[in-house]
């Protein structure tokens, strides 16, 4: 299955049912009108010379028209990149030029940063404005809208490309990880087995589109659920569209987690709606999830993964944040669940020993999440992949039960005075003092220790 055939199976579930809702103004498209539009889009595309394999992207903040921009594209055939716009121009054309990109839409809000692109990234043959004012060149709708509605087959290839994700390029230059339809089947498939929505879901997108937020949707359409919009994670509209729209689940990093918890309407709202809150990208308190489940009722699943696997590799679901009707202490909370149904993971050494329950090492991974490899670098691809499993860089143990354990990033890990330091675990520890809202545990050089332990607090 491609990417565009989950959005077709909440179609014939719901047909001219609610699909996309800007969660500001309220308005609706359902999905009869986004199937037209998708139609239109990839006839479009088409008819300009686009092909499969082709790459586009869609430069914006989160946007109901945007989304079905992508969506568009899948329609189409092409592979979409998704672009952070909170990145610089330069950042975003470099991730442009250097993955090929060939169309690319964009939000007016976007216009000067698209005119600099437009130099950077030559190899982008057309530019489509989504939104705003009427120019000399049309909008997103009125482009589409000249098109037909005819249907487009796009050839069954499963490991055909979906995406064509940048990673974060802390280190070095982003790379681009070669999202199969392959691993959004495995995704969904995961995601069904292990959240099933008990009603057609209806999902707040408030986290970005363009990372697991947007993925997330796949699961949405396939259920036939409903997705309320909005254009950043303002914690006061978040909660305040979770009882307005009856939402039944949507993502959260920590960060934004932390900020609904201290807002302080979070007491006075119902949020008897929600199923699920899916929370994950990063450590989380375990004192910050249990106030979670206080505040929210026994919604949370954490959820882990990779650019490079998709995600669930790992589920903490809702039933194991307690035990015995109680809910569960530190040590289980601190673990990021058992692995998914649909993969495998295991802990390594450094020379490609599988290790056994309750050790340290790094956290591998198979299964049909993997990625197909890293555009145009073959070196990292083959380093990422040694011993035929996928290394993703985290230090980790699984116990006896299964339950995963992630300390810290391999590449962060603090050594002091000859003692190996997880950041994740002290970060945990500062976190329970009540004038702590969030922190960031890093080494810095020490003459004496090697390193020293600094801990950045909000308060």
């Amino acid at each position: 299955m491609g990417g565009i055939d989950y959005f077709d199976r909440g179609w014939r579930l719901v047909g001219n049912g609610p699909f996309l809702t800007n969660g500001e103004s309220g308005e609706t498209l359902s999905y009869d009108e986004v199937r037209e539009l998708t139609f239109r889009a990839a006839n479009g595309l088409h008819a300009e010379g686009f092909q499969p394999g082709d790459k586009g992207a869609v430069l914006s903040h989160n946007d109901a028209h945007a989304f079905v921009c992508s969506l568009g594209l899948l329609r189409a055939g092409l592979a979409w990149i998704p672009v952070n716009p909170r990145n610089s121009i330069a950042d975003n054309a470099q991730i442009l030029d250097r993955f090929d990109c060939s169309v690319l839409f964009y939000l007016s809000p976007f216009a000067e940063a698209v005119e600099e692109i437009r130099a950077q990234a030559p190899g982008i043959r057309r530019i489509i404005r989504i939104d705003g004012p009427e120019g000399e060149t049309p909008g997103f709708l009125e482009w589409a809208g000249a098109y037909g509605v005819d249907p487009v087959e796009v050839p069954d290839d499963p490991d055909g490309i979906f995406a064509l994700q940048p990673t974060g390029g802390t280190t070095d230059l982003p790379k681009g990880v070669l999202m199969s339809n392959r691993g959004v089947e495995n995704m969904v498939a995961n995601m069904l087995a292990v959240a099933p929505p008990r009603r057609p879901p209806v999902n707040l997108a408030a986290a970005p589109l363009t990372h697991a937020s947007g993925f997330l949707m796949y699961y949405i359409m396939a259920a036939g659920g409903r997705a309320v919009i909005l254009p950043q994670a303002d914690p006061t509209a978040v909660l305040e569209a979770i009882p307005r729209f009856g939402i039944t689940n949507f993502m959260t990093p920590p960060t934004l987690l932390y900020m609904l918890l201290a807002e302080p309407k979070v007491g006075r709202l119902d949020f008897s709606s929600l199923e699920y809150i899916f929370y994950g990208a990063a450590p989380t308190a375990p004192e910050k999830i249990r106030e979670a489940i206080e505040v929210f009722g026994p919604v949370m699943f954490q959820i882990f993964g990779q650019t490079e696997t998709m995600f669930p590799n790992a589920c903490l679901s809702r039933e194991d944040h307690f035990i015995e009707g109680e809910i569960a202490p530190p040590e289980r909370l601190m673990s990021c669940g058992r692995q998914a149904p649909f993969c495998k993971l295991a802990i390594m050494d450094d020379s490609g020993n599988l290790l056994p329950p309750g050790e340290l090492g790094e956290l591998v991974y198979r299964g049909a999440g993997r990625m197909q490899g890293y555009y145009k670098n073959p070196e990292a691809t083959k380093e990422a992949s040694a011993f035929g499993w996928h290394h993703t860089g985290d230090i980790a143990s699984i116990d006896a039960e299964g339950y995963v354990f992630i300390v810290d990033r391999k590449k962060d890990m603090i050594i002091t005075g000859g003692f190996n330091v997880f950041s994740v675990e002290v970060e945990a520890a500062i976190l329970t003092l009540p004038a702590i809202r969030d922190c960031a545990v890093i080494g810095a050089p020490d003459e004496k220790w090697g390193e020293t332990i600094v801990a950045c607090v909000e308060l």
